[in-house]
């Protein structure tokens, strides 16, 4: 069986290449491949869409401006989730009037985690309902535990990308990963779900 995630990483590290050498078939393939999961990270952050939108054009448009200075990064996708994270973060900045009452600090970002059944294509009713129940419980984590177990099982991101995203080191990765998986087995003794099909759905 194909490793995917190595197999699209080993792709936008091409694409990155090509788009160095200028390229700009290789920029607008990247962002037709990222565009979607890039808007859905950044609507964890903040729900004014045409914002993101632009941040998301804007982030491209720099990246092409930039071009010759740009080395490869070891993971495109990390790279393109930490420049939104940290684009979006300066542009609110710059209006705090306008998105006062939307948290988006590096260290209090609400990152709202929905965990649909559609996402594993479950046909099963009772696992279905199952699964809309984990996503209850993964919203009731604290937000940067929220944050981590969305990088690192809906976006597939490892350890050290998850760490370049956030800004934080790969230990406190492991940390805050440990203390999602504790608060999950404590709130599972209130819910009729079993550790077993948490497990399954996450690390299979």
């Amino acid at each position: 069986m194909s490793n995917l995630p190595e197999t699209n990483r080993l792709r936008d590290s091409q694409l990155w290449k090509e788009l160095v050498l200028g390229n700009e078939q290789a920029l607008g393939s990247l962002m037709r491949i990222h565009y979607r999961s890039l808007l859905n990270y950044g609507q964890k952050f903040i729900r004014d869409e045409e914002f993101l939108k632009d941040c998301i054009q804007e982030l491209f448009i720099e990246i092409w401006n930039r071009k010759l200075t740009l080395s490869c990064p070891d993971n495109v996708k990390a790279y393109l989730f930490s420049s939104l994270r940290r684009k979006i973060y300066r542009e609110v900045h710059k209006f705090p009037l306008s998105y006062q009452s939307e948290s988006v600090d590096a260290e209090d970002s609400d990152v709202y985690v929905e965990f649909s059944p559609e996402w594993w294509l479950i046909e099963e009713e009772s696992l279905a309902e199952r699964t809309q129940k984990m996503g209850y419980l993964l919203n009731l984590l604290p937000k940067r535990q929220r944050e981590v177990i969305y990088l690192k099982y809906y976006q597939e991101l490892s350890r050290e990308e998850i760490a370049e995203v956030m800004t934080i080191s790969p230990q406190t990765v492991s940390n805050l990963i440990q203390m999602a998986f504790t608060n999950l087995r404590d709130r599972m003794k209130t819910v009729t779900i079993s550790l077993f099909v948490f497990l399954t759905l996450f690390l299979s």
